[in-house]
């Protein structure tokens, strides 16, 4: 059984109880470190631990109170967005969430809504560029193809050609532009639709933890999205950073997560395209 441990209000990570018995005997943790399992009701300090109870535990050394305090650099406020808004913290993020998600969203403490807003409106920046070339591209392209059709009977295709390819590409940069704006309220749809579906697992965090989990997990995938080819492994390792991070930040059993995050919707949108077929065939049949 996998015990979370956590320390001035800060997660040390998740370990087996061997490690944390090893722990305890090299000063790595302490008895009044805070620790939890799937299962408990709240957080219970390891001294009171049936079975780290009997472990020789050394002197505390004057330096083990803050080995991994909150204003330790040992363990650190992650993302590394959390610590300010610059270029070094935001490519340093992307790879934490990527690369290390579990340690990240152990340290995700709680907070508001302004770092994690900010943190999408930077990786929408990127997603916004790379869009704007990839369909103004395209875009130049239908026009030139469109010059060559005879009858011209398509009307998109003719206001392709009518507008030319620049045109045409401003306005797919504009749409964009005005979508991302909003994307960061919309994200708190998702992130409400999220929480209720974790409700029934008794998540640890508020409504703000799940909006900024979702918002570093999501968002340090942005960049990669319209990168062709890239955004094929991009999107299912976002979900799967989104599954990490909710089960880090709630401290729910990542299956119970992939229940609530993907077992239910499929289920619900296989349910409506069920009855859909259903009612098509029905009437058809009448």
């Amino acid at each position: 059984m996998q015990i979370h441990v956590a320390r001035n209000s800060a997660q040390l990570g998740i370990f087996a109880p061997e490690e944390i018995i090893a722990g305890l005997q090299s000063g790595r943790f302490v008895a009044s470190d805070l620790a939890w399992r799937d299962g408990m009701p709240a957080w219970t300090p390891l001294g009171d631990w049936s079975e780290f109870r009997s472990v020789d535990v050394p002197p505390a050394a004057p330096f083990a109170a803050s080995a991994f305090g909150a204003k330790d650099e040992a363990s650190p406020a992650m993302p590394s967005w959390e610590r300010g808004a610059s270029m070094r913290h935001f490519i340093a993020t992307i790879k934490e969430v990527a690369l290390d998600p579990v340690r990240t969203f152990a340290n995700l403490r709680d907070g508001g809504y302004a770092r994690p807003i900010s943190f999408t409106y930077w990786s929408l920046l990127p997603a916004w560029l790379c869009g704007s070339i990839l369909y103004g591209a395209l875009f130049g392209f239908m026009a030139m193809a469109a010059k060559d059709q005879a009858g011209g009977n398509d009307p998109f295709m003719s206001w392709i050609n009518g507008v030319g390819p620049f045109i045409a590409a401003l306005v797919i940069s504009g749409a964009l532009a005005v979508f991302f704006l909003f994307v960061p309220f919309i994200n708190f749809l998702g992130a409400a639709f999220t929480h209720v579906l974790l409700l029934p697992w008794k998540p640890a965090g508020s409504f703000a933890q799940t909006y900024r989990a979702n918002a570093y997990a999501y968002g340090a995938f942005m960049p990669f999205v319209f990168i062709p080819c890239l955004n094929y492994v991009v999107m299912p390792w976002q979900l799967v950073a989104a599954i990490i991070a909710h089960s880090q930040v709630h401290r729910i059993a990542w299956w119970k997560v992939v229940i609530s995050l993907l077992v239910i919707p499929c289920f619900c949108v296989c349910g409506i395209y069920a009855i859909l077929f259903a009612a098509y065939f029905g009437k058809s049949a009448g």
